[in-house]
């Protein structure tokens, strides 16, 4: 098991912090479940790594938490739905209940809207609606199980972006690859599906 080099403070929560020192001339730093991951010149001091981890350390945890569907309950706020929250409204006591609480909304929102467009598209065979906490994919359409599986964090995005997802999902019912006439499918029934991509891609929650 690899020993940390020293605990990083951030915002008040202790991060461990392993280094590697090599015969290279950058810096480069990444962020894990288990604390930050730094690799650096041999001569490389704690000082200087610290400073990095002092400017860096948010954007990275934001990254790691935006690409895995993890957010952390000391940030004190959640979006729903394109909306900002505090957290103390819900009376969730820690990051697992965060989740579950999050999980719960995406099944509720996701159900609804694939049921309402497989109405609006003429599609007689309602799929079957999964909802994923890990992966990149925002969602995705299996043809062997009939199964639309959905990234649960899409709950953080306004229903006209999630729809977007939904609408794109459903359009493989019609053609199962990007190809000629898929697109055309899309913006169909999801007139402003380019620009509303855009915000989802840039992570603008409305």
């Amino acid at each position: 098991m690899e020993i940390p080099a020293f605990i990083y403070v951030y915002k008040g929560k202790q991060y461990n912090v392993f280094i590697s020192k090599r015969f290279q001339r950058n810096i480069y730093y990444r962020f894990r479940k288990d604390g930050f991951y730094v690799s650096c010149p041999r001569l490389t001091s704690r000082l200087t790594i610290t400073q990095g981890l002092d400017k860096f350390a948010g954007k990275l945890i934001a990254q790691f938490e935006k690409r895995n569907g993890n957010y952390s309950f000391s940030e004190n706020y959640i979006y729903i739905l394109g909306e900002r929250y505090e957290l103390s409204q819900f009376h969730l006591e820690n990051d697992k209940d965060v989740l579950d609480f999050l999980i719960e909304k995406a099944k509720v929102v996701f159900f609804n809207l694939v049921r309402k467009n497989e109405e609006i598209m003429g599609i007689k065979n309602p799929y079957k609606i999964k909802i994923k906490n890990t992966g990149s994919q925002f969602g995705s359409n299996s043809k062997q199980t009939h199964t639309l599986s959905f990234q649960f964090n899409l709950i953080h995005y306004s229903e006209e972006i999630i729809e977007s997802v939904v609408i794109h999902e459903l359009a493989h019912d019609f053609y199962r690859n990007h190809q000629e006439g898929f697109y055309e499918v899309v913006y169909k029934y999801c007139p402003k599906y380019k620009e509303i991509q855009k915000k989802l891609k840039k992570g603008i929650h409305k």
